[in-house]
């Protein structure tokens, strides 16, 4: 359906800057980056997704999203969660700085099995190769460098683990960054460690492709702004899962149109009665469910069934039908696309 198709509700409470997807406003044309740039800078970028139009399907609706907010509304949560709360004004994102990212990456490395596997056939390879040219007396430092190999990986497998298993905040932090619902703003983290913060329609949409270290290759949902090159990754899926990068993108356009009521997903469920539009629509009867449906669903019917029969319409939507809606406010818009 259409983005104005639905009802506008209330905007008392929403900024002048706020999406609202039945009247996006004129903005100025983007520079078209040529051939080169766009081989360069978005060489990994293998389609633009589309604006405004929307097929109503959520991507947080997963059996373990019902049950920690079941958990949640009854009080059964056995450690608070790390991060700030998604809520009816703001879907926070970034919580961890690029140095502590960097030691993750680096602690993943040394944990994984089969990155262990590899460094000490290196290891222990190099070293008896170089024994056998030089002389067994060398062979002593390429033990040592094993023996730090598997103290790392036991270190970071262990406790390292368990430590942040138990202390989340330590390195998770809210850095005010986020998808911002009333003022319709976007603020997130550069590689250079400052904030960016510009208006959510500023943004294109791209899917990505990326190649793991082991083979496998998984997508990303990008956003790009059209204007300074600023780009954010909002999703991840592997390969096999690229539809429901589709529905990342519906569901976070239609969280941040505030001429749409907020997606029925259990983590916002508690705050439907708090957002204009949504209370609106809610107590003229649209939502056509229980103000408690996601806390008291029954958890097994939704794993076994409700939740695979979710999935199969986000797979089998005509995703491609759907008109982007921006082109008619962007000039240029397809000409300057990256993809």
């Amino acid at each position: 359906m259409n983005g104005g198709d639905n009802q506008s509700g209330s905007t008392n409470e929403y900024r002048e800057t706020a999406f609202r997807s039945d009247s996006i406003p004129k903005q100025r044309s983007p520079e078209n980056p040529g051939g080169l740039a766009k081989a360069l800078e978005g060489g990994d970028l293998i389609e633009r997704l589309v604006w405004a139009n929307y097929a109503g399907l959520d991507i947080h609706v997963r059996p373990s999203s019902a049950e920690t907010h079941q958990k949640r509304s009854s009080g059964r949560v056995e450690r608070n969660l790390a991060g700030p709360s998604w809520t009816h004004q703001k879907m926070p994102a970034e919580f961890i700085k690029t140095r502590w990212q960097l030691l993750l990456m680096l602690a993943g490395s040394f944990a994984d099995y089969g990155m262990l596997k590899w460094l000490l056939c290196l290891s222990l390879g190099g070293g008896i190769f170089y024994a056998l040219i030089h002389g067994a007396t060398h062979l002593i430092f390429f033990l040592i460098l094993t023996a730090i190999i598997v103290g790392l990986h036991l270190f970071f497998r262990y406790p390292f683990i368990w430590f942040l298993e138990r202390n989340p905040d330590f390195i998770v932090k809210d850095l005010g960054c986020g998808f911002f619902r009333p003022t319709g703003m976007v603020k997130f983290r550069t590689w250079r460690e400052e904030t960016f913060e510009a208006p959510f329609i500023e943004f294109a949409p791209y899917i990505s492709y990326h190649v793991q270290p082991k083979g496998p290759v998984s997508y990303k949902l990008q956003l790009r702004h059209r204007y300074s090159g600023w780009q954010t990754a909002v999703a991840e899926v592997h390969s096999t899962q690229k539809e429901e990068l589709y529905a990342h993108w519906d569901e976070l356009q239609r969280y941040m149109d505030v001429s749409q009521p907020l997606p029925d997903i259990p983590a916002l469920e508690p705050y439907r009665h708090l957002d204009p539009t949504t209370a609106e629509y809610d107590a003229a009867g649209k939502r056509q469910r229980p103000a408690d449906y996601w806390a008291t669903l029954n958890l097994e019917w939704w794993e076994k069934e409700g939740y695979p029969a979710h999935v199969e319409k986000i797979r089998n939507f005509p995703w491609h039908t759907l008109e982007d809606q921006m082109q008619y406010s962007v000039p240029n818009l397809n000409d300057a696309a990256m993809a």
